[in-house]
């Protein structure tokens, strides 16, 4: 009996304790970003068409490609400061092409169609520029650039 109860307690403790450690749960990416979620608020994890969704939301999809591991931290490992130190920007230089300033250095910018096929995939520079070529075609497309994302309508 003592045995038992010194066992439930032991457990509760490292219970309790892994708990209080754990704060967070940090998804790490490729490209040295990280979005921490507050455990708190009881995010949901799925796995949707090669992504690991949290809370259901397109904002918080990650592509498998792209996520290093995701673990639970104590702290908020997110680089607020870093992701909002300077706004991303696009400047169309003509019909056909758009630069990209700003962008997080070795992490690439990617142009798809909504139905999904890629046209156009570079790498940024160490400056946080790239250049994207336009397919001369009408439609809605996704302009990927680390963790963000653009829709951009060609008519």
């Amino acid at each position: 009996m003592r045995k038992r109860f010194l066992f439930v307690l032991s457990s509760i403790c490292l219970a309790l304790g892994i708990h209080a450690e754990s704060n967070y749960m940090t998804v790490e990416l490729k490209n040295g970003s990280k979005i921490s979620f507050l455990l708190a608020d009881n995010p949901v994890i799925t796995y949707q068409n090669e992504s690991l969704v949290i809370n259901k939301d397109e904002k918080t999809s990650y592509n498998f490609e792209d996520v290093k591991n995701y673990h639970f931290t104590e702290s908020d490992e997110t680089k607020a400061e870093e992701v909002f130190s300077e706004s991303l920007r696009f400047i169309q230089v003509d019909e056909e092409t758009i630069e990209v300033q700003n962008a997080q250095p070795n992490t690439y910018v990617i142009l798809t169609a909504i139905n999904g096929t890629t046209f156009s995939k570079t790498k940024v520079d160490e400056d946080g520029k790239t250049i994207i070529k336009m397919p001369n075609q009408t439609g809605i497309f996704i302009l990927s650039a680390g963790i963000r994302s653009f829709k951009i309508i060609r008519k």
